[in-house]
C-alpha cells in the first residue's frame, strides 16, 4: 500500500514537471514572438529564453528538465528568430557560434541553479530528519520501563510512516519467555500477547527489525512490507531511529540492573549485619554452656547423667563453629578479612586444628603424616587452623568412629600440600563441581550427622585463595574423600 502509493506520486510529479518545462517553452516563445513585432532584437529574444531556461530549474528537479528547456531554447530560437524563418537551416554561419553560446550559457545557468536548489532540499530534509530524531529522541527520554519504549517507538513510527506499526519485544523472568505485541493505529496502541511458537510466522509478514542490547535481540520492530525498498535517505533515518530506541532499550535495562543491585546490596548488607549481630550475641552464651558441661563432664559419676551433658557439650562445640564460620562469611562478604602473613610451622597448626578439632568428636581417631624436617611456611595461622577444623568436621560428618581420618602435609616444588583424607562415605560425583560454593549442603552425611549451612567448604575456598593457593575436593579410588589445597612456601597474597 506505502510502495504503491509513492509510487504513484512520484508519476504524478513526472508528468507535472513535464508539462510545466513545455508550458513555459511555449510561453517564452509566445512572447519572444510579442516583442520582435514591437521592435526588440534578437539580444533581448536569447535574454529571455534563458530566463525561461532559470525559471524551468526552479519548479522542476534534476538537471534534465533544464538542460532539455535549454535545448528546445535554442531550437525554437532557430525555428522561429533566425533567417530563413520557419526552418532549422541557417544562412549566416556566425548565428552557428550564438546557438552554442546560447546552448551553453542555458545549461550552465541550469545546472548552477538546479545544483542551488538541491542544496536548499537537502538542508531541508536534513532540517526535517533532525526534528524527527528530535521528537523521538524526546518521546523517548521521557519513558520508564522497556514496556514503554516499545509503545512509544511504534507509536511515533506509525506517526511518521503513516501506517500501522508493530513492535514485539521478549521479556524473560524466571527462564520463561513471554512475547508481547504492541500495535499502533488511529485508535491507539494496545497490548497483547503472542505466543512464541507463532513469531517466525508474524515476522515473515512484515519487514521485521531486530533491536539488539548487548549482541542479545530483544526486540523487533514490524513495519509493513513496502517500506522494505525505500531509498537511502529514508534508510539513514530508519537506521537513525532504531539507533536511538536501542539506546533507550539499553538504558532501561541497565537502570533496571543497577537497581537488582543496589537492592541486592542492600539485602546482602542487611542479612550481614544480622547475623554478625546474632553471632557477637550467641558467642558468649555458648562459651558459657560449652564450659559449664566440660566441667560437669569431670565431676559427673552416673553414666546415663553424662551422656546427656555430653551431648550438650558437643553440640555447643558445634554451635560455636558455626558461629565462627558466620562471623567469618560476614567478613569475607564485606571485604573485611584482613590475612596476617607470618612463618608458622606446619606440624604445629596441623596439631592444634586436630586438638581442637577432636572436642566435637572425641571418638574419632585421627592420624597424621608429616615430613621428618620441620616446615615454615608463611600464613595466618588462626585463619588456616580454621581452615583445617573445618575440612576434618567435614571427615567427621562423613564418617563413622570406625573410619580412618589423616591429617597430611607434604612439599612438592616450592608449594606445601595439606590433605585431609578419610575412608567414609566420599562425595556424590554430582556434588564435586559445587562442593564449594556457598549454602551448598550434600545429603550424602551420615544419618546421625548434623546439617550445617553449607558454610564452612566455602569459607576455606575463600581463606586459601586470599593467601594465593588453591584448594580442591576428590573422591579416593578405595572410597571416602581427600580435600587438599596448598600454599605457597615463599608466601604471597592474592
Amino acid at each position: 500500500m506505502y510502495r504503491s502509493r509513492s509510487d504513484k506520486a512520484n508519476n504524478k510529479s513526472v508528468i507535472k514537471q513535464i508539462v510545466i518545462t513545455i508550458i513555459l517553452n511555449l510561453s517564452t516563445t509566445l512572447l519572444s514572438l510579442l516583442i520582435r513585432h514591437i521592435g526588440f532584437t534578437e539580444v533581448n529574444i536569447v535574454v529571455i529564453y534563458i530566463l525561461s531556461v532559470l525559471i524551468t530549474s526552479q519548479y522542476t528537479n534534476g538537471y534534465a528538465y533544464g538542460v532539455a528547456a535549454s535545448v528546445a531554447s535554442m531550437l525554437f530560437f532557430n525555428f522561429f528568430f533566425t533567417e530563413p524563418l520557419y526552418s532549422f537551416k541557417v544562412y549566416d554561419n556566425a548565428y552557428l557560434f550564438t546557438f552554442m553560446i546560447m546552448l551553453l550559457s542555458a545549461i550552465f545557468t541550469s545546472t548552477l541553479t538546479s545544483k542551488l536548489i538541491k542544496s536548499k532540499e537537502l538542508s531541508r530534509e536534513q532540517e526535517t530528519q533532525a526534528k524527527i530524531l528530535y521528537r523521538i529522541t524526546s518521546s523517548l527520554a521521557k519513558t520508564s520501563d522497556v514496556t514503554e519504549v516499545a509503545a512509544v517507538s511504534a507509536q511515533c513510527l506509525s506517526n511518521m510512516y503513516e501506517c500501522d506499526v508493530n513492535c514485539i519485544f521478549i521479556n524473560i523472568k524466571e527462564n520463561e519467555a513471554k512475547l508481547l505485541i504492541v500495535e499502533k493505529d488511529v485508535r491507539g496502541y494496545d497490548t497483547k500477547e503472542i505466543l512464541f511458537k507463532d513469531i517466525k510466522d508474524f515476522l515473515l509478514k512484515y519487514y521485521s527489525l531486530p533491536i539488539k542490547v548487548r549482541n542479545k535481540v530483544i526486540c523487533f520492530i514490524c513495519l509493513p512490507k513496502d517500506l522494505e525498498q525505500t531509498d537511502n535517505k529514508s534508510r539513514f533515518l530508519l537506521d537513525s531511529i532504531l539507533m536511538q530506541i536501542t539506546i533507550a532499550m539499553e538504558r532501561e535495562f541497565i537502570k533496571r540492573e543497577e537497581e537488582t543491585a543496589k537492592s541486592e546490596t542492600e539485602r546482602e548488607r542487611f542479612k550481614s549485619n544480622l547475623l554478625r549481630a546474632i553471632s557477637h550475641d550467641l558467642r558468649t552464651p555458648l562459651t558459657r554452656i560449652t564450659g559449664s558441661s566440660e566441667m560437669l563432664l569431670h565431676n559427673l559419676v552416673e553414666d546415663d547423667n553424662k551422656k546427656f551433658v555430653l551431648d550438650i557439650y558437643e553440640d555447643s562445640i558445634w554451635l560455636t563453629r558455626l558461629v565462627e564460620n558466620i562471623l567469618s562469611l560476614t567478613k569475607i562478604q564485606e571485604g573485611r578479612l584482613s590475612v596476617n602473613l607470618q612463618f608458622e610451622a606446619a606440624e604445629e597448626i596441623v596439631a592444634e586444628a586436630i586438638e581442637r578439632a577432636a572436642k566435637y568428636s572425641p571418638e574419632h581417631k585421627i592420624s597424621t603424616a608429616l615430613p621428618e624436617e620441620v616446615i615454615f611456611i608463611p600464613m595466618d595461622g588462626k585463619l588456616i587452623v580454621q581452615v583445617l577444623i573445618n575440612l576434618i568436621s567435614n571427615a567427621i560428618e562423613h564418617t563413622t568412629p570406625s573410619n580412618e581420618i589423616i591429617v597430611t602435609v607434604k612439599p612438592e616444588h616450592k608449594k606445601i600440600w595439606f590433605e585431609v583424607s578419610d575412608n567414609g562415605t566420599g562425595i556424590k560425583e554430582e556434588d564435586l563441581n559445587k562442593i564449594f560454593d556457598m549454602y551448598f549442603v550434600s545429603n550424602n552425611t551420615r544419618t546421625d550427622g548434623k546439617q550445617g549451612m553449607g558454610l564452612g567448604l566455602a569459607i576455606c575456598k575463600a581463606i586459601i585463595n586470599f593467601h594465593g593457593g588453591e584448594i580442591y575436593a576428590l573422591n579416593n579410588t578405595l572410597g571416602g574423600a581427600t580435600f587438599r589445597f596448598y600454599l605457597n612456601q615463599q608466601g604471597g597474597l592474592k
